[in-house]
């Protein structure tokens, strides 16, 4: 892949902009780049350094990513937590929605018929082990006979995942669009972000759901494991506990269910927390824009 990259990077014209998904491209585009003149914006949605389970390998690449960051055009990140370096080129883009695409899923929200209950909890993306979703299944169990419900979309990558789609007090998409997953967040309170602390990448996790939460009014639930979600917790827009504590995250569920004063004052919480980050498409249009 990164010799197809490599050899891709000689057909780029001199003074053109060249935009590089992960470190697998842009490392090779950089080394084209020295050649051909052209600008790279090196997007790290996920660090590759910390897939690598080698130590060896993991150091090196670690070298040529803070080599990469450093000398490429721009280094967009959505945190700044994962890096242990810095460097002149980082550009913090935080994961949000357009301003346009939470139009259209507004629009979509209105012509939907939703399920009701007196506390829906949104759970989407990735619908697998390693996203929680086993303690999904639990608690979405233990929780039957309560005004509670869950809205589900995406892929049923597991089990437990087909099992809770398959649940009374469960409102199933299926796999959709983005503006369509977008949507559920407003017929939705709250949304389920756990990620197993087990995996690096997890604990440094910075995910599209609370920036697409904070757009949209809704609390977030998150196991404190996660260190990108500390500020969040801190901000009383999320609720934080240990990946594996199932009775307190009932307990908090149940609270919040009859609770109603703080339940709205968290999801007010969040569009207050919303308004300091800029939609995606402003914070992209200003790489473009700016010299």
């Amino acid at each position: 892949w990164m010799i197809k990259v490599f050899l891709y990077g000689f057909k780029v014209k001199r003074g053109d902009m060249v935009w590089a998904l992960g470190f697998e491209s842009a490392f090779p585009l950089l080394m084209a780049s020295k050649i051909k003149g052209f600008k790279l914006c090196f997007d790290d949605a996920d660090r590759f350094s910390m897939l690598v389970k080698n130590r060896y390998l993991r150091f090196c690449i670690k070298v040529l990513e803070v080599f990469t960051s450093r000398t490429v055009y721009k280094h967009i990140i959505p945190s700044f937590e994962r890096y242990s370096f810095k460097s002149n080129s980082f550009y913090l883009v935080t994961n949000v929605p357009s301003k346009d695409i939470l139009q259209v899923a507004k629009y979509i929200y209105d012509q939907k018929d939703w399920k009701e209950f007196g506390l829906t909890i949104n759970i989407n993306g990735w619908l697998s082990r390693s996203r929680g979703i086993a303690i999904a299944l639990k608690i979405c169990d233990r929780l039957k006979g309560y005004d509670i419900g869950f809205i589900i979309a995406g892929k049923l990558d597991c089990e437990e995942a087909i099992l809770l789609s398959q649940r009374d007090n469960v409102q199933y998409l299926g796999e959709v669009s983005n503006e369509e997953a977008l949507a559920s967040y407003y017929a939705s309170d709250l949304v389920f972000t756990y990620y197993d602390p087990i995996s690096e990448i997890n604990r440094y996790a910075a995910s599209n759901k609370w920036g697409d939460a904070l757009k949209t009014g809704v609390g977030i639930l998150v196991n404190k494991e996660i260190i990108t979600a500390q500020k969040l917790i801190d901000q009383g827009v999320a609720i934080g506990l240990t990946f594996d504590d199932i009775e307190g995250l009932l307990s908090e569920i149940k609270t919040l269910s009859v609770d109603e004063k703080r339940l709205a004052d968290i999801k007010k919480r969040a569009l207050y927390v919303g308004e300091d980050f800029p939609y995606f498409d402003s914070s992209i249009e200003k790489i473009f824009t700016t010299n």
